[in-house]
């Protein structure tokens, strides 16, 4: 998944929330301190924002951050293990003669 999908799949989660609660972008940004249009970036995947507003956002909508993130797959088990053993080999102490 790349990162923009991801974007796009929290904020339709963050979305979906912020309706549950029955709150406008208006309202949510407000709670947050933000501009509105900040709110509809978030929800349409537009641009990486920071964790402080990710958190800031699960706050206001009195939802785990956990909760926000349940729709994103998970890590490539198999591209993980490639890369955890390129490293392990680099790291391992050189051989004396």
């Amino acid at each position: 998944m790349t990162d923009r999908q991801m974007l796009r799949t929290i904020g339709a989660t963050v979305k979906a929330a912020r309706l549950k609660a029955d709150l406008t972008q208006e309202c949510l940004a407000e709670l947050v301190g933000v501009h509105w249009q900040t709110i509809s970036n978030v929800e349409n995947g537009k641009f990486p924002y920071s964790i402080l507003l990710f958190v800031r956002i699960s706050q206001a909508l009195q939802i785990s951050a956990n909760r926000l993130l349940e729709n994103l797959p998970e890590a490539d088990e198999n591209q993980m293990t490639r890369i955890k053993k390129a490293f392990a080999r680099k790291r391992s102490p050189k051989q004396t003669r």
